[in-house]
């Protein structure tokens, strides 16, 4: 599963980095840090803390790196990466899509998927 991830990763970066509209000194590197907790009513269901390198280029953005499980009486190191794109449709609404692969030792790869809009006004 993880080299799956990897490689709809490097198929991502490359799609951005190729992509026509797109030019090369629009290509950016970044850092994302980024810590997300679950809950089901009071309860947590434990976190995962993110620390992920990525490009964007255009529309597109891929990124990829460590993950932390933690909250569930144990710490378990592990990878996720997410990649998608974003563009205007009108003045005012952007559409995006995105999906998203994580994988840690002794449990099942976990996938997710985003769309939405974000309306501006």
């Amino acid at each position: 599963m993880i080299k799956t991830a990897c490689a709809a990763a490097a198929v991502a970066v490359l799609g951005a980095a190729m992509a026509p509209e797109a030019k090369a000194d629009e290509t950016k590197f970044y850092l994302n840090p980024e810590y997300n907790q679950g809950f089901l009513g009071a309860t947590s269901l434990g976190g995962v803390l993110n620390i992920d390198v990525g490009v964007e280029n255009g529309p597109f953005y891929a990124q990829l790196g460590p993950a932390l499980a933690t909250g569930t009486g144990t710490s378990d190191w592990g990878v996720a990466g997410k990649t998608g794109v974003s563009g205007k449709v009108s003045d005012h609404m952007n559409l995006y899509a995105e999906v998203s692969a994580a994988k840690f030792d002794g449990s099942a790869a976990a996938y997710g998927l985003k769309v939405g809009s974000k309306y501006s006004f």
